[in-house]
């Protein structure tokens, strides 16, 4: 019997100081996010940068934090909806698991023995299409830590990148049609910006660690299904964290784009199919200020995947190839 684990990369468990410093710490101690001191890592990002940071980013995610009861953070209500409706529409086991905070990938693997007693294979599905080590990188290795830990009886089977699988894309072209419904001078294509050094050193390493190779594969093979010239659309990196990321800088320059006669604008995010503090605030929210004030007339943020139908279809057509 098979199962299926949802993973990503996280989120802070309530909308409180203490929790964003404590998901903020235990991110950049990772020493695949914060590489390049590795001696230093953990003092700097529990001791220094987070309680700096988490005050700030408390207030952004107080202007996303969904109000169900009890309250929610907008990437794991989503992951919720998606896994209960892949579990549902296709009588196989679901659950979801974060590399940083809750619920952990080892709660995870139980839930679905629990669910299912003769469980003997889990597919782990990424909900990142493209290879970063900060992301698909470390979740791959703490799942087979895991894994490898706790002896487990089942076999597993991890998806790789799939930036360029036409399920995705087919699913990701449905999508933004539907926000597309008026004339645009520019489609923005926005994706979490990387160390330099870090996208040099994988690149090195072939395209299937190329991060900025899949991601423009991701966008030309979208534009072809939808039909625009590559010539109306722009990429922009959000969530830097220093001069020496891959730019250029959603949170700068997308207030140039008015004064180029570019006033009607979508964006989407196509590195996140599921919507998150990068998504809702650092782009609906940050960037459509900044453009709007700038001279904008129309911004449409095109919405992550979330747990729509045709995602939900695709995931399970890409899962059923393995």
């Amino acid at each position: 019997m098979r199962g299926i684990l949802l993973l990503n990369v996280g989120t802070p468990a309530e909308c409180s100081k203490p929790a964003v410093e404590q998901f903020i710490g235990d991110m950049l101690s990772d020493p695949l996010v914060l590489d390049k001191f590795q001696v230093v890592s953990k003092f700097l990002a529990r001791q220094v940068i987070a309680p700096l940071g988490a005050a700030k980013s408390c207030k952004k995610y107080s202007l996303i934090w969904r109000k169900e009861e009890p309250a929610i953070s907008p990437i794991l209500y989503y992951m919720q909806q998606l896994s209960e409706k892949l579990e549902k529409q296709k009588n196989t086991p679901v659950e979801i698991a974060m590399r940083y905070g809750s619920p952990s990938i080892e709660n995870a693997f139980d839930a679905l023995m629990k669910k299912e007693p003769q469980l003997t294979e889990v597919v782990v599905f990424p909900l990142i299409p493209h290879y970063a080590q900060s992301s698909t990188q470390t979740l791959i290795e703490e799942v087979q830590r895991v894994y490898t830990r706790n002896n487990y009886s089942f076999e597993l089977k991890i998806v790789n990148s799939y930036y360029n699988n036409p399920i995705f894309i087919e699913a990701l072209a449905i999508h933004v049609k539907q926000h597309l419904n008026c004339d645009i001078d520019r489609l923005v294509f926005s994706y979490h910006s990387l160390p330099i050094h870090q996208v040099k050193s994988a690149w090195k390493r072939g395209k299937e660690f190329d991060y900025v190779y899949q991601l423009k594969e991701t966008n030309q093979l979208l534009i072809k299904e939808l039909g625009i010239n590559l010539n109306k659309t722009l990429l922009l990196y959000s969530s830097q964290r220093g001069n020496d990321w891959l730019r250029p800088f959603l949170n700068k320059d997308i207030a140039d784009l008015p004064k180029l006669g570019w006033k009607n604008i979508a964006v989407v995010a196509p590195g996140f199919p599921v919507d998150n503090l990068e998504t809702l605030f650092d782009i609906d929210i940050e960037a459509r200020n900044m453009f709007m004030k700038a001279g904008g007339e129309k911004f449409i943020y095109v919405p992550s995947l979330n747990a729509e139908e045709y995602w939900v279809d695709a995931l399970w057509k890409m899962i059923s190839t393995m």
